[in-house]
């Protein structure tokens, strides 16, 4: 009897192969999966059911007249082109958000097959950039940048060992000569995007004074957020393509506990410059903060993964959320500046509202006291 292979049991260091450690996006793939082929199954018996019901019509009108069988035929032809074809191209036309490959390159012995794949990647991601409104100016230097790829992609298709150094170092240089260099003017948008939005979360939930209010408010405008980076970089990625970029950096957010960081950076940049501010004023300041300074984290993480040519792992969560946390840091003092800013009428009126009630609180004690014979208030003398 031939001996049964042991199946190797991964080590403790070793990372699980099911996807466990990369927990959301493990169950977000499950449930597609579901959804897809329950989907796929439903769409089926559903035409087949169409095309049974429209055989029973054509047989109606044929019966009838055989004109008025193929007139039936015609204008249903017509109707699906209408109702059903032309959505459904509209759809498939629109450039989806891309989804990098997760296949690792090995810098010192690149495989000809994994160069060849992320070149195949980043003509994809050029095409989608060639249907981009924002940078339609740029169109016949991308439409360039495509047949350079596409070539480059055939020396990688062919090329041995030897030679695959050399491509990998040509890649490189195609994605930064030919890819990032046009990206730069959405990288500018995205920037002054993502700036507007933490400052605009910060102020909102400063004044709402609300925790529910507030949780609803972060919710969404962090979710439409990375929608809007998704589009300015994708043109008009649809919705499968927005909640894919959407799970990726909710991921990143879990596995990196980035929330944590946030919270101590915002600590430091709000206490520097509001000083010794009264805690009535720097609570909702410290909240609005917060969630400015998570909106800030989380916009940069959407920015990264947008511009992003290979598939997010696990074992970058920290590298990728360190990064992010870097560019926040060198953000955040003119986001809580913007915030400060914003929330001046609130902390002014505060303050009026406080010292009114302090003086109205001594002048009521200052009228007791007379009562009892005690101080009396100015101005009251004995034959007034």
């Amino acid at each position: 009897m031939a001996r049964k292979k042991a199946k190797a049991i991964p080590g403790p260091d070793q990372p699980a192969k099911d996807g466990t450690e990369w927990e959301l996006a493990s169950q977000w793939a499950q449930g597609w999966k579901f959804l897809k082929w329950s989907a796929t199954a439903f769409l089926v018996i559903a035409f087949l059911v169409v095309i049974g019901q429209g055989f029973l019509f054509y047989r109606l009108f044929d019966d009838v007249h055989p004109v008025l069988g193929y007139a039936y035929i015609v204008v249903l032809a017509l109707m699906l082109v209408v109702l059903v074809g032309r959505p459904i191209m509209g759809f498939l036309s629109m450039p989806v958000a891309a989804k990098p490959p997760s296949i690792p390159i090995d810098p010192k012995a690149p495989s000809p097959k994994a160069l060849a794949a992320r070149l195949r990647y980043d003509l994809k991601y050029l095409l989608m950039l060639s249907e981009n409104p924002l940078v339609k100016e740029e169109r016949g230097e991308l439409e360039e940048s495509i047949l350079r790829g596409q070539a480059l992609m055939e020396r990688a298709r062919r090329a041995g060992p030897e030679e695959a150094l050399m491509i990998s170092a040509d890649l490189e240089h195609f994605e930064r000569d030919h890819i990032e260099a046009v990206l730069k003017p959405l990288d500018k948008k995205v920037d002054q995007l993502i700036h507007a939005e933490a400052v605009g979360v910060g102020i909102a939930t400063a004044v709402s004074m609300n925790g529910t209010v507030d949780a609803f408010i972060v919710l969404w405008r962090n979710a439409n957020l990375v929608a809007k980076v998704a589009r300015t970089y994708f043109g008009r990625p649809h919705l499968w393509g927005s909640l894919r970029i959407l799970r990726d950096v909710a991921a990143i957010v879990v596995v990196a506990r980035a929330l944590e960081d946030v919270t101590d950076l915002t600590g430091d940049v709000i206490g520097s410059l509001l000083g010794r501010m009264g805690g009535l004023v720097a609570g909702p300041v410290m909240d609005g903060g917060v969630n400015a300074m998570m909106t800030l984290k989380l916009g940069y993480l959407a920015k990264r993964r947008c511009r992003s040519f290979k598939g997010w792992s696990s074992g970058q969560a920290k590298s990728i959320s360190a990064e992010a946390l870097k560019d926040v840091k060198e953000e955040s003092g003119s986001v809580i500046g913007d915030l400060l800013k914003g929330v001046g009428g609130l902390t002014s009126t505060a303050t009026r509202a406080t010292e009114k009630a302090l003086a109205g609180s001594r002048s009521a004690w200052g009228l007791v006291q007379s009562w009892f014979g005690g101080n009396k208030p100015a101005g009251s003398g004995p034959g007034s």
